[in-house]
């Protein structure tokens, strides 16, 4: 598991977790966070005439 894990550049721990399935679930999308900052994201954009 060694040589795998320096092959791969990851740690042998995150190695052993990820083939034993004990990596953390991802946490739930809350797409009521992103409304309250879309507006503020846009007229950034906006205001910036080199981005987008």
């Amino acid at each position: 598991m060694k040589v795998v894990a320096e092959t791969l550049g990851v740690s042998r721990s995150n190695l052993h977790a990820r083939l034993n399935g004990s990596a953390k679930p991802r946490r739930r999308y809350h797409k009521a966070q992103d409304a309250a900052v879309l507006p503020l994201i846009t007229a950034l954009v906006a205001a910036r005439p080199t981005y987008g």
